[in-house]
């Protein structure tokens, strides 16, 4: 008669053992469960959960992919699919390092440590309320960690920036065009990200990312200057008309 192993005998851990093992608090495993990242343990009862070895070893990856490369757990999701299905990954990580460097700003602050919200009050001298609203029509996007809402180097200067536009007396609502305008630069982002993902996977990215930047840089410069001067002489038409 065939016996069952006990999970422990077939080399199966209990959540605390692989929190132990990882170095990971037993709330971020089940966050990153919950989040997708990791699949669904094995259940022998309602509260009985059992994971095996290779739950150390995406954990393990999990946390390089944040500590050394940086990665977004949104990035990191994609990552560990592709693995999981046994594509190389390796290219997953060269688009990201393109398309971080394509839509990247210059001059920000991006190395501060992740803050809570009251960290970023102290830091650009907001109130909370005026955090909340600038979060709510999308200038400000914090990420949601285990251990709840954080802010990053470019939330920081988004808000430093607001701040001085509404001590000149602009309102929180005057604002409202720059989430309009974050939602533009989204749809751009996904655009460009799948065109040239499909370009490099089929080898036919010949333009350098220099070259792509540049022409992305004049097409946005040129519509702004196009648009503003548009604006201008409506302004002076009506002036004139009366």
């Amino acid at each position: 008669m065939a016996r069952w192993n006990a999970p422990e005998e077939r080399g199966l851990m209990r959540v605390g053992e692989l929190a132990e093992a990882t170095g990971v608090s037993v709330q971020t495993i089940h966050y990153y469960i919950r989040d997708g990242l990791l699949p669904p343990p094995i259940k022998t009862a309602p509260n009985m959960a059992y994971y095996g070895a290779q739950y150390v070893e995406e954990i393990r990856f999990i946390k390089e992919l944040q500590q050394k490369r940086y990665l977004p757990l949104a990035m990191i999701k994609l990552v560990l699919k592709a693995k999981r299905d046994g594509q190389d990954v390796s290219h997953l990580d060269e688009m990201r390092v393109t398309i971080e460097e394509l839509f990247r700003p210059t001059g920000l602050e991006e190395d501060l440590a992740p803050m809570t919200a009251i960290q970023l009050v102290v830091m650009t001298g907001m109130s909370v309320p005026m955090v909340e609203e600038l979060e709510r029509i999308g200038l400000l996007m914090p990420v949601m960690t285990p251990d709840g809402k954080r802010y990053d180097g470019i939330d920081a200067r988004i808000a430093g920036a607001a701040r001085k536009l509404m001590d000149l007396g602009l309102e929180p609502s005057d604002l409202r065009c720059y989430g309009r305008y974050a939602e533009a630069l989204r749809t751009e982002a996904a655009v460009m990200h799948e065109k040239l993902h499909q370009l490099h996977s089929a080898g036919r990215m010949t333009a350098s990312l220099q070259e792509v930047k540049a022409a992305m840089d004049t097409i946005k410069s040129s519509l702004a200057a196009r648009v503003y001067r548009q604006e201008a002489l409506s302004h002076d038409s009506g002036d004139d008309a009366q």
